[in-house]
């Protein structure tokens, strides 16, 4: 009786039930890796990576003809980490660093919640890297600054973006670029940009997209050398100047950018165009903005095409792609110059140090005038990857580039003159994925570049110093782990 006395009065006592618990559901429309944020329509995806790499490279002896290129501002700048160089200097390969390691942490989250307008994307991918050796540059002086911290562990935002009804701002690869180094570790001749842009893309149906994007101008003018997209040409030999030399101004216009693209089962193809200006000043920094000023209109344009290949294998693919430019020389070789094709930024020899436009001193002038000359040249390259067992596959690569700068080839390359130039670089990787999401890669790269010596008109180019080639090449071997997640 006493226990089912208390029982009933047990059961007369208020209840409080337990809060619901919203469990992590997959989100079934987006792909694999993604899950609700708990008490949202918001699906996000964390991922990234950690890449370990070495390198090795046989250097030679590097001889720069001018002083390291001056920024907007008018300080001097680094080549690949190392001081400013002046004038005539050589740097011995053995004052060069030949092996380095390098490694990488990323951490990426996308985020996409469906709209009545479409997909609103939120996109962020942060880097941080530490460089050693070879990939800070190339230390001269025995590699004075392998170990240093300045300038060798870098930490930056590589990717972040939103894209919604179209529209796309942010950091994202530019929209010129198509292939964009897919395969190879090293830089081959074409367009491989991340770049700050303001975009709309129309999409037509059937794979069918156009687009139309404004990107930072000085990502392309001062890319990774600083400031070297303006040469400075003063023709003192034949006739005395002063010329305090030019420079990039600041940005008035952005890069315009169309791409017209389409993506299908047998792969993708696509065209691109660019339009880049070619904005100088001259004189002293702050001198109402430069004593002179002179600008010009740069451009660009590529095609490509990927094809896939699954009849030789499942994975296998073709990728094919050519572009041509007058004053946007980063829009056909990203990696800055012609014999910057190495992780060292340097093949060695005469550097042949490739401008957007070179800055030509009007004959006689005293107040420093001068006219811009545009360079022109044009790229194609070519990489096929081939499965030879769903964990074993191999990537052939190539590319051939070549330009030109019209007059400034008839100035002696001592006053600034460049003549014409043409390299090519070849490369195999041999491509291991014992498990899941973790590749072992060893990557082979040969270059050689071919160049002319710019020279007066009538007159035989002035030598070279002893031990320095106009036409040096190189050979690079490259081996990372990598695991993604």
């Amino acid at each position: 009786m006493l226990a089912a006395s208390a029982g009933a009065q047990a059961a007369d006592l208020p209840v409080r039930k337990a809060a619901p618990v919203d469990y992590v559901r997959v989100c079934d429309w987006t792909g694999i890796g993604f899950f609700y944020i708990p008490g949202t329509d918001t699906c996000i995806q964390v991922g990234g990576l950690v890449r370990v790499e070495a390198a090795f490279i046989n250097q030679s002896r590097q001889f720069f003809p001018s002083a390291a290129p001056l920024q907007a501002t008018g300080a001097a700048v680094n080549v690949g980490n190392r001081a400013a160089v002046g004038p005539g200097t050589i740097i011995a390969g053995r004052n060069e660093d030949e092996s380095g390691f390098f490694v990488r942490g990323r951490i990426a989250v996308d985020t996409r919640t469906q709209t009545a307008y479409g997909t609103l994307r939120a996109y962020v991918r942060y880097q941080i890297d530490r460089l050693q050796g070879l990939f800070s540059g190339g230390g001269a002086a025995g590699g004075a600054n392998t170990f240093a911290n300045q300038g060798n562990n870098n930490a930056y935002l590589d990717k972040g973006f939103i894209t919604f009804a179209g529209i796309t701002a942010g950091r994202v690869q530019s929209f010129f670029d198509f292939y964009a180094d897919n395969y190879n570790y090293e830089g081959i001749a074409n367009s491989d940009q991340s770049n700050n842009v303001l975009a709309y893309t129309y999409s037509a149906g059937g794979g069918l997209s156009a687009t139309f994007s404004l990107e930072d101008h000085n990502a392309r003018n001062l890319n990774s050398l600083g400031g070297v997209g303006i040469g400075n040409a003063d023709n003192s030999a034949v006739n005395p100047t002063v010329f305090a030399g030019a420079t990039y101004g600041g940005e008035t216009i952005p890069d315009l950018v169309g791409q017209l693209r389409v993506d299908q089962a047998w792969g993708a193809a696509q065209l691109s165009a660019a339009y880049h200006q070619v904005n100088t000043v001259s004189g002293p920094f702050g001198t109402n903005g430069g004593v002179t000023h002179k600008d010009a209109d740069g451009f660009a344009v590529q095609g490509g095409v990927q094809l896939k290949l699954p009849m030789l294998a499942a994975g296998d693919d073709l990728w094919i792609e050519g572009a041509y430019e007058q004053g946007a020389y980063s829009y056909i070789d990203s990696v800055s110059y012609a014999n910057a094709g190495f992780a060292s930024r340097n093949l060695g020899g005469f550097q042949h140090i490739d401008h957007d436009a070179i800055a030509i001193a009007i004959p006689g002038n005293t107040i420093g005038n001068y006219g811009l000359q545009l360079g022109e040249g044009f790229s194609v390259m070519a990489a096929i990857n081939h499965y030879f067992t769903a964990t074993f596959h191999d990537v052939l690569f190539g590319s051939y580039i070549q330009t030109n700068y019209g007059r400034a080839r008839n100035i002696d390359w001592t006053q600034g003159g460049l003549g014409n130039s043409s390299v090519y670089r070849v490369g195999n990787q041999f491509l291991y994925d014992p498990v899941k999401n973790l590749e072992i890669g060893l990557e082979f790269d040969y270059a050689h570049l071919d160049q002319t010596l710019a020279h007066n008109p009538g007159m035989a180019a002035s030598a070279l110093p002893i031990g320095i080639t106009k036409d040096p090449d190189m050979f690079e071997a490259h081996l990372r782990i990598e695991r993604d997640f």
